[in-house]
This record gives C-alpha cells, structure tokens and sequence, in this order.
C-alpha cells in the first residue's frame, strides 16, 4: 500500500497479488484428495444411464404439472422417482463426496475468515471487484 490511508488493494500490485493468491488456492484446492473424488462421481452420475433415465422422467411429470397437469398423479410419481433415486448407490456416494467437498471449503473459508476479521466468501467475488460494476 501507498500510504496508511489507502484502502487494502487500491495499489496494483496488492490487487495482482490478491488474484495470484486466490488461483493459488483455487488450484490448491481443485488438487485435494476429496475435491477430485467428487469431481469424479459427478462425472459418473452425469453418465449414468439408469440416472438419465429417471431425470427425464422426472421432467416430464415437473413439465406436465407446469402445464396443469393431474396433480396427485404427477406429485407422487416425481415423489416415487426420487425415492428410486435416492437409493442409488452412485446418487448415495456423489451426496457424501458433495457434502466432504462442501465441509474443506467451508473450514477453509472459516479459516481465512479468522484470519481476516471478516467473512471471507460471503464477501468474495468471482472475477470481480464487487464495485458493482
């Protein structure tokens, strides 16, 4: 920083140094143990036959009550797709990797918080300044 009035970042080098820090641990991050094991049991429902089946037909049942549809019907249809869906041994294993994933970035961001004084992600903007413009 310049001087001691000038806000955190005002200087280009602070701002360049703060978006090199911020890919630094997004590629940090992106290389964990349980961030590659979610990422590869997204690819592995978003592959799966069985599951692109039921989604389809879940849309069609959300599609036809948009459209004024049976109600009763189409409800406990999509209730009973979801049920064979939570079953799913591959839907069961992406919710745990999901939830694992979730629980590092939010000790990360619990972290850098208590670090900053101030809730990090809550404040953090993607590819902006949060300036609004």
């Amino acid at each position: 920083m310049n001087n001691s009035s000038e806000p955190f970042g005002a200087g280009s080098k602070d701002i360049t140094d703060v978006f090199q820090a911020g890919r630094a641990l997004g590629e940090a991050l992106a290389q964990t143990p349980v961030y590659q094991e979610f990422l590869s049991a997204l690819r592995a429902i978003n592959h799966d036959p069985q599951i692109q089946q039921i989604a389809a037909q879940m849309r069609n049942h959300q599609r036809a009550l948009q459209l004024g549809g049976d109600g009763g019907n189409h409800q406990a249809e999509l209730a009973r797709l979801q049920a064979e869906l939570d079953s799913l041994p591959i839907v069961q294993h992406y919710r745990k990797t999901e939830l694992e994933t979730l629980s590092l970035f939010r000790a990360v961001d619990a972290l850098i918080s208590q670090a900053m004084g101030f809730p990090f992600a809550r404040n953090a903007h993607r590819r902006s300044c949060g300036c609004g413009s």
